[in-house]
């Protein structure tokens, strides 16, 4: 059994190598479907949202509202983004996420995982059981500590939300 510095040093391995493959799948699925990071980055943002301006985009990538309408000009002549009027503030307009680029962020989601299933069909059995266990645990004491785990699927439990 490890000791306590043993374990974070294996949890913190683990970490860096599921951070490392996920955004290596993301930045190839992106770069894949010809869009940038930052494109991919206000997708995200207007999906969250459910609608946003122009100016939330560039504060929240740090670029100029300019740099922002143009990248958002190409995500709507793409058909990623929905471009209206805002009805709060004519001179505005109000930014949505459209049916294509819904599709892109799910497919980015399936791409980040990707190399999850090939990990998983690699283990036997009694491995993917014990792991099983030992993840669900890690899960159950996380949300304890009051942590954001994000809502997720855990088929012997149904979504689970923090």
């Amino acid at each position: 059994m490890p000791e306590n510095d043993e374990l974070r040093a294996l949890m913190s391995a683990w970490i860096r190598m599921v951070m490392r493959n996920s955004m290596k799948s993301l930045i190839r699925y992106t770069k894949d479907n010809g869009l940038s990071m930052s494109q991919t980055a206000a997708l995200f943002k207007i999906r969250g949202e459910g609608a946003c301006g122009v100016n939330d985009i560039g504060e929240d990538l740090q670029i100029s509202s300019a740099a922002a309408s143009q990248m958002m000009d190409k995500l709507v002549q793409l058909g990623f983004v929905h471009r209206s009027e805002n009805p709060d503030d004519r001179r505005g307009k109000r930014l949505m996420i459209a049916d294509k680029g819904t599709a892109f962020l799910q497919g980015s989601g399936n791409a980040r995982i990707q190399w999850v299933d090939d990990l998983v069909d690699s283990l036997t059995l009694e491995e993917r059981e014990s792991t099983a266990g030992a993840i669900a645990l890690l899960i159950d004491r996380a949300k304890a500590l009051g942590l954001d785990i994000g809502p997720h699927q855990c088929p012997w439990k149904g979504t689970i939300r923090s």
